[in-house]
């Protein structure tokens, strides 16, 4: 026995490792193919809400098409410009941290040298990046969010071909198995798909309301490049607790440079936390009928696995992905004990509700979704 489960575990282990092999090599077709998933999640309501009120398809596929090309353009225009304007403002915000990193250090450099706890040939300014090494650094994050444009027609092309077959499941399950093995499989894809549209759905809109706040607050206290910071608390709101906390910090950090009282900074600290919590702990909850309940470490895994399968894009799409494979195992029986070790603390809040009893391998009595 030992032996066996030894081996059962090295097996799995360089599985693991063979898929994610094949999932780093095949990027360029994977990463625009998994977004088109979790978007055609997101406009699946509104082609059913179309089509129930018999628009052609064509029609329908042919506004979701320009939605998004429209939304895809406009949100490039927003970087691009926010961007540019920021790199170029760069060496103003050096030479405003060099003159106050100087006073600072002039201040406690002889304390220090008396206590033996700084070398005489410590200089402050090897401490400060310099402007081409944090352009640099600005511009290949950017150009890895901007990278994702050149996977838009594989984005499209997936979506589309996945919204025209939207709908059409339950038909093919009933020819392809008998009726109440059928109706079992049904209910637990449409109770999954349910549950998968509505997190994206509310997710996707919550996380524009954050963007759309961050950008209104930042601009009404004259922070510089506030479209720009609206648009990365829009993304990194999809990472739960480290997004928000990184989608605040950052342009707290921008108006310590650019004002000189702390009134200011004090302000975008107390307002853009406050949209955070007000977005995170009360409109979400409201609009979402259930809680996921993600552990911490569960999340911060994911984060690592994706981020280094497929980079920034990777990082963003890690928390969706982990939340669509946790709704799944708890609407299927044998993958239930999966479901409850990707779960943070146990018996708290309104967890995601569950099929009951539901197990897909064997042909048993048709139960309702609980």
């Amino acid at each position: 026995m030992p032996n066996s489960r030894l081996t059962q575990f090295l097996l799995g282990v360089v599985a693991i490792f063979v898929v994610g092999v094949i999932l780093k090599e095949l990027r360029v077709v994977l990463l625009p193919f998994v977004i088109a998933i979790l978007l055609s999640n997101v406009f699946s309501p509104i082609v059913t809400w179309l089509r129930k009120r018999r628009v052609p398809t064509i029609f329908t596929l042919f506004l979701v098409l320009l939605s998004f090309s429209l939304v895809v353009f406009l949100m490039s225009l927003i970087l691009v410009a926010s961007v540019d304007s920021f790199v170029a403002e760069l060496p103003k915000y050096e030479e405003i941290l060099r003159s106050r990193m100087a006073t600072g250090f002039a201040d406690i450099q002889q304390p220090l040298l008396d206590l033996n706890l700084i070398d005489e040939k410590l200089d402050w300014r090897d401490f400060i990046p310099t402007v081409g090494s944090l352009t640099a650094a600005i511009g290949k994050g950017v150009g890895s969010i901007l990278g994702i444009v050149s996977y838009v027609f594989l984005i499209l092309l997936f979506m589309l071909f996945m919204l025209a077959e939207s709908g059409d499941l339950t038909k093919r399950l009933y020819k392809a198995f008998p009726q109440e093995r059928a109706t079992q499989i049904a209910e637990v894809v449409a109770n999954i798909d349910g549950q998968v549209q509505q997190y994206l759905l509310t997710k996707t809109l919550i996380s524009m309301g954050t963007g759309i706040f961050t950008s209104i607050v930042l601009w009404l206290l004259g922070v510089d490049f506030a479209l720009m910071w609206g648009f990365l608390a829009f993304l990194l709101n999809f990472i739960p607790n480290v997004g928000s906390i990184v989608a605040t910090i950052l342009p707290f950090f921008l108006s310590l440079l650019q004002f000189e009282a702390f009134t200011i900074p004090l302000l975008v600290l107390l307002f853009l936390g406050s949209v955070q919590v007000m977005m995170g702990n009360f409109i979400e909850p409201k609009v979402m009928s259930f809680s996921l309940n993600l552990s911490a470490l569960v999340i911060l895994l994911s984060l690592i696995f994706w981020g280094w399968l497929w980079g920034i894009w990777g990082m963003i799409i890690a928390v969706p992905i982990t939340a669509t494979l946790k709704i799944m195992c708890e609407n299927i029986e044998s993958l239930k004990p999966v479901a409850v070790l990707m779960t943070g603390r146990i018996g708290t809040g309104k967890e995601t509700p569950k099929m009951q009893g539901l197990e897909l391998p064997s042909v048993g009595e048709s139960r309702k979704v609980g």
